[in-house]
């Protein structure tokens, strides 16, 4: 009996050992500090270990790689949740698709399935990587979750499953906190990093869940669209420094009409439940309702509205990334015309003292804020659920009853490449696209066979209908009689005007059979054969092509003269007897047509001139937020195009190596003196290296440089750098006015080209074109002939969006090229590359990258 007790104690002090030795560590344990310390930061590799090894640790959590990133690092995903739901995962995915997308679920049937179900709560951190506290705070929540027993928490993992991703851009959080650990204990301590936090676009990362451009997106959307369907998204961000602590919905005005008024209502409730919660804890300086609204779609955190879940944005006051900061009082201020001062209102019941704010305080607001929206996902499973499925049900049936009915893309399209892009887009979003399989009549318009069609009797009507649509902005003001109120971004995002394509609104039903495809261009490959081909211009993907074959020592041409029915400026180029079947196959990768022009041997000269790929070179300053330049690259990169990254320290010297130099959009000022050194006692000391821009002897090398053959593109607000720094024969007929008398905040409007110019190869007449800046061109008499190669009519120049004094761009010039000496400088008052999202203006950059 005595060595029974003996072995039982023995096994029982074993298996507490076990426990203890499988026990997964605190990130204080594991990292020697409390995240949110201060002056301390883990960076992604730590992140990555560390969420692994309580994958490995605990039966409460499981992570996966999601994809990988622009420059190809892990972007990982824990899923958090009880343990017998963890062992059920596949079982709870399929219900979220089938709830999700529920086109054949009876109401019986879905009941059974929402009464088993768990709400899904997807939360992402960190995708603006100065904003590093979600980061740190990831490794914190995930232990608690996964270590945790009390009442909250268990309510939480069994009725719950949390989708945590610890950063959007895991390349920017580990070059951020790797920049400010180097400098702690430095006068350098804390000054923002010269380099873009992500390779492209920097803090316009959060402008893309609508187009996935972007690599990190792409990745979330599979989740948020295809695998799990999520009820509520939380996307937790940092702000200013000087107003609030934390803000949360509901959000301010206006409302997107597209967003179901209950969606809304839910959104609000949870925002209010949050709000009410963290006062009941003792947070303070909590606000709602100010700056941030919910009519633009393209955040992380609001477009997921236009697929019906709760879209929560979180915003923390920020630090200096992990250095403190005091705040007197009467440093706090107002944040906007929704909360004006800095004092007790019904939207800001009780404001923070003011005092020392460290990211601590930051990591302890946002981890609270996550715990909260789990546990009012976990209280109202049942509601949240059943709402996501019913407003599923309804987009489904009200395509079935209400205008429109569909949007009908043909295939026969000036640009048929940007067409499928455009539905590939939305493919990504899960939208369905189907080809028509007959001829049919819709809406009083006849289509053919093979046309694309977009149903919107589908869970995603909203999102389609918000994308598809021309935008109609609210005329906001001030106050009555006032200036216009900003906006929270852009007031327009159409994507067939941005795209340049042509699709057809249905307003009544009709019938057609049909099938469900992923959109492609089917190109006829018959006509291919030895001789010369012929690359149309008016297609997107040529230019790929056709760098594809300059890349492979292919010559190509461009018809100076018309030419089998094709336009000046077609590409061609001669394929020998041995060829076709590699072009047969590049025809079809880039899905382009070749069109045969004529045989009788190479000898036989076409009316065309050989063209090469232009030198180019980007001027990219070290202000990461002038992130213009970044999209450029994107684009160029996408379509092959090849480019040198030009900085203030070589720009001079690199002018010899290149044919074209490009400034994205940015100020005269920006161009020239860059960022200078704050006099400010205790602000951060920016490296020698990065301060200041390219300076007045640069601006004469870069004038010398077009005198002598080069040609200069300037995007946007870098107009005014050309104008008053380089002294184009040019006025910005903009510069100097008001918000009330001109205000166009990210709108489209129509611009129409002269088609003689070869600039404009490729384009139609007429082009939509972005404009968020306030340019537009007087041009001046000069010795040369200056080309008006856009210009603005004198009516009727909106096409989506928001437009105030709009007749101040009446019979302007959009489009410039003025010579200067023996080379060009091309003005654009607009940004052709916007957001990589303007397929429909691309090709008056590409056209300009061959000599």
């Amino acid at each position: 009996m005595r060595f029974m007790a003996f072995a039982l104690l023995t096994f029982c002090l074993l298996s507490v050992q076990y426990v203890v030795a499988q026990s997964p560590k605190s990130p204080r344990e594991m990292f020697g500090f409390r995240m949110g310390e201060d002056r301390k930061l883990i960076h992604w590799e730590q992140i990555t270990a560390y969420l692994k090894m309580l994958d490995a640790d605990s039966d409460r959590i499981v992570v996966e790689e999601i994809g990988r990133t622009t420059l190809d690092r892990p972007m990982i995903m824990a899923i958090i949740s009880s343990e017998n739901t963890i062992k059920e995962l596949d079982t709870y995915k399929d219900i979220q698709q089938k709830i999700g997308r529920p086109y054949d679920i009876r109401s019986d049937d879905a009941e059974k399935l929402i009464t088993k179900g768990k709400t899904v709560v997807i939360i992402t951190m960190n995708i603006h990587s100065t904003e590093i506290a979600a980061s740190q705070e990831s490794v914190e929540l995930a232990y608690e979750l996964a270590t945790a027993t009390d009442e909250k928490t268990t309510r939480i993992l069994e009725n719950t499953i949390l989708l945590m991703v610890p950063s959007l851009n895991p390349d920017g959080q580990d070059m951020i906190s790797k920049w400010y650990m180097k400098d702690v204990g430095t006068e350098y301590e804390g000054t923002r990093m010269p380099y873009k936090y992500h390779h492209y676009v920097d803090h316009d990362n959060n402008r893309d869940w609508h187009f996935f451009n972007l690599e990190e997106s792409r990745n979330v959307a599979r989740i948020l669209y295809h695998e799990w369907y999520p009820e509520i998204v939380m996307d937790q961000h940092q702000m200013g420094s000087h107003g609030a602590r934390l803000f949360l919905p509901p959000y301010s005005d206006p409302v997107n009409p597209n967003v179901p008024p209950s969606l809304m209502a839910n959104l609000n409730l949870a925002g209010k439940y949050m709000i009410s919660d963290l006062h009941d804890q003792g947070f303070s300086g909590l606000v709602t309702n100010t700056i941030f609204n919910a009519f633009f779609e393209g955040t992380m955190s609001k477009t997921p509205l236009w697929h019906n879940r709760i879209g929560i944005l979180t915003e923390a006051a920020s630090v200096r990334l992990a250095t403190p900061i005091f705040f007197p009082k009467t440093s706090l201020r107002g944040m906007g015309q929704d909360l004006p001062d800095y004092k007790q209102q019904t939207n800001f019941l009780d404001p923070w003292p003011g005092g020392w704010w460290r990211l601590r305080d930051i990591v302890e607001y946002q981890k609270a804020a996550a715990i909260s929206i789990l546990d009012f996902a976990a209280i109202h499973r049942q509601r949240l659920k059943t709402n996501f499925y019913n407003l599923n049900r309804k987009a489904i049936e009200a395509g079935g009853t209400e205008a429109p009915f569909a949007y009908v893309l043909p295939v026969d399209q000036h640009d048929p490449n940007n067409a499928v892009e455009l539905l590939s887009r939305l493919r990504i979003s899960n939208v369905d696209v189907y080809k028509a399989e007959a001829d049919f009549s819709a809406g009083g318009k006849s289509f053919r066979a093979g046309d694309f069609i977009v149903p919107l009797a589908q869970p995603g009507r909203a999102y389609i209908k918000d994308v598809m649509e021309r935008q109609q902005y609210p005329n906001l003001r001030e106050y009555p009689g006032g200036p216009p109120r900003q906006p929270y971004d852009v007031t327009a995002w159409t994507f067939p005007l941005q795209m340049g394509v042509s699709a057809e609104e249905i307003e009544m039903p009709f019938s057609v059979p049909m099938k469900p495809v992923e959109p492609v261009l089917a190109v006829n490959t018959s006509g291919i054969k030895a001789g010369w081909l012929a690359i149309e211009r008016r297609y997107s993907n040529s230019y790929k092509l056709v760098n594809d074959l300059l890349n492979s020592k292919v010559d190509v041409f461009q018809l100076t003269e018309p030419r089998g029915g094709l336009p000046v400026g077609t590409f061609a180029f001669w394929c020998d007897a041995k060829a076709p079947e590699t072009y047969i196959a590049k025809s079809e990768i880039f899905q382009v047509p070749l069109v045969h022009l004529e045989e009788g041997g190479e000898a036989v000269k076409l009316p065309g001139v050989k063209i090469k790929a232009a030198r180019v070179g980007i001027y990219q300053p070290w202000i990461p937020w002038m992130y213009d330049e970044g999209w450029l690259r994107l684009v160029m990169d996408n379509f092959g195009f090849s480019y040198e990254i030009l900085h203030n320290s070589n720009i001079g010297n690199k002018l010899s190596d290149i044919d074209v130099l490009v400034f994205g959009s940015q100020s005269a000022n920006s161009i020239v003196n860059g960022m200078s050194q704050s006099d400010a006692i205790g602000a951060a000391k920016i490296h020698k290296e990065y301060q200041g821009g390219i300076n007045a002897a640069n601006v004469d090398k870069i004038l010398q440089f077009l005198m002598d053959g080069g040609t200069a593109m300037f995007f946007g607000d870098a107009c005014n750098f050309a104008i008053d720094k380089l002294h184009l024969p040019a006025a910005n007929v903009l510069s100097g006015l008001d918000r009330s008398e001109y205000f166009i905040p990210g709108s489209i409007l129509e611009m129409h080209l002269d088609t003689a110019s070869p600039l404009t190869f490729g384009m139609k007449r007429t082009t939509p074109v972005y404009m968020n800046r306030n340019v537009a061109l007087n041009l001046r008499s000069y010795t040369a002939e200056i080309g008006e190669t856009g210009y603005f009519g004198n009516r009727d120049l909106l096409l989506s969006g928001w437009a105030v004094g709009a007749e101040k761009l009446h019979d302007t010039v959009a489009l410039a090229e003025i010579p200067v000496g023996k080379g060009k400088a091309i003005l654009y008052a607009f940004r052709p590359q916007h957001r990589g999202q303007m397929f429909g203006t691309f090709k008056l950059i590409f056209n300009a990258l061959y000599k």
